[in-house]
C-alpha cells in the first residue's frame, strides 16, 4: 500500500530523478534510511517499474510521431502486442476497448520514417489494420500521474 510519504518521495524523484535518498529525506524531515527502505520497497513492489531517463525525442532526431490504431485477429492479439514490444520506434502501446484493439505510439526520424514503421507493422501476422493518426503538434506529455 502507498502511503503519503511514499507518495511525496515519488513526487520529489519525479521532480529531480537524481535526488539523493539524503537529500529526499532532509525535504521530507525523514532519515536517508527511511527513504532508502521506502525506495526499495516501491520498486520491489512495482510501484517504481524502472529507473530510466526520460528523452526529448526531437532533440535525438524523431521530429515526428504518431498513433497507430490497430486492428488486430482476436486469436492473435497478445502475439502481436508482444511483436510490437520489440520494436524500438514504438513507445507506448496500450490494449483497447471498441472500435480498435491496440494503440502503438511510434516515433520516426520524419514522415517517410513513420510509413516504414507503418509498413512494418502492417506486415505482423494477425494486424488486419492500421488507421495512422500523425501528430501535429505536442501539447502535455507528462509521466507524473498526478499524484500531487
Amino acid at each position: 500500500m502507498v502511503d503519503d510519504l511514499d507518495l511525496k518521495i515519488l513526487n520529489i524523484l519525479f521532480e529531480d530523478g537524481r535526488a539523493s535518498f539524503a537529500d529526499i529525506g532532509r525535504k521530507l524531515g525523514v532519515s536517508e534510511n527511511t527513504v532508502r527502505f521506502r525506495f526499495q520497497r516501491l520498486l520491489k513492489t512495482g510501484v517504481i517499474r524502472k529507473v530510466t531517463v526520460l528523452v526529448d525525442h526531437v532533440k535525438l532526431g524523431l521530429k515526428n510521431s504518431a498513433a497507430l490504431m490497430l486492428k488486430i485477429e482476436s486469436s492473435e492479439i497478445n502475439r502481436v502486442l508482444e511483436e510490437l514490444k520489440q520494436l524500438r520506434e514504438i513507445a507506448n502501446i496500450y490494449q483497447l476497448s471498441g472500435d480498435f484493439d491496440a494503440i502503438a505510439v511510434a516515433y520516426g526520424r520524419d514522415l517517410d520514417h513513420i510509413r516504414e514503421i507503418v509498413e512494418q507493422v502492417k506486415k505482423i501476422p494477425g494486424v488486419i489494420s492500421v488507421n495512422t493518426l500523425v501528430t501535429l503538434r505536442v501539447v502535455k506529455t507528462d509521466t507524473r500521474y498526478g499524484l500531487d
